[in-house]
């Protein structure tokens, strides 16, 4: 007897609260920093390498890139740009390549990348994937950015 009435006790003890009391509410998550970038400048080859930075957020100008590595190179009087980004994980850089090729205009498969290659505005544009890294040759034709692909995709493990 005196069991039950304990425990008739505690159940009306849990219950009873005031009128107006609301049941704790769970505390605000915090966004998840955003990822440091990692300084791998020097995984850019250096022949006709100009400059090599990290770039915080919105790689090679663009709002849905995150932050990564950006070289411009110069040879033969042509400029262009070769950046990367490293992601979590293989899918998320699968998705950014698909993000990227939907700004290319006249984007074709480029198979033996398994990316793509077409025009950003008025520049030339490789996109592809090299496991967790999400590579990009601005401005140069396909024969030449398939070559400063290859070159930047044997740097990158």
């Amino acid at each position: 007897m005196i069991r039950t009435v304990s425990m008739i006790a505690v159940i009306l003890a849990a219950g009873c609260g005031g009128p107006g009391e609301q049941p704790a509410a769970e505390p605000v998550r915090k966004a998840a920093p955003a990822e440091q970038v990692r300084d791998e400048t020097h995984r850019f080859h250096k022949e006709g390498l100009v400059e090599a930075r990290v770039v915080e957020s919105s790689l090679g100008g663009k709002d849905f890139m995150p932050g990564g590595n950006f070289a411009v190179y110069e040879r033969n009087g042509k400029r262009h740009e070769v950046f990367f980004a490293l992601r979590r994980d293989n899918e998320q850089a699968t998705f950014l390549v698909m993000d990227y090729r939907t700004i290319l205009a006249d984007h074709k498969f480029i198979a033996h990348f398994g990316g793509f290659y077409g025009m950003d505005g008025e520049t030339p544009t490789l996109v592809f994937q090299k496991n967790r890294y999400v590579v990009v040759v601005a401005g140069l034709e396909l024969e030449e950015a398939d070559h400063a692909g290859r070159l930047i995709a044997g740097y990158l493990n």
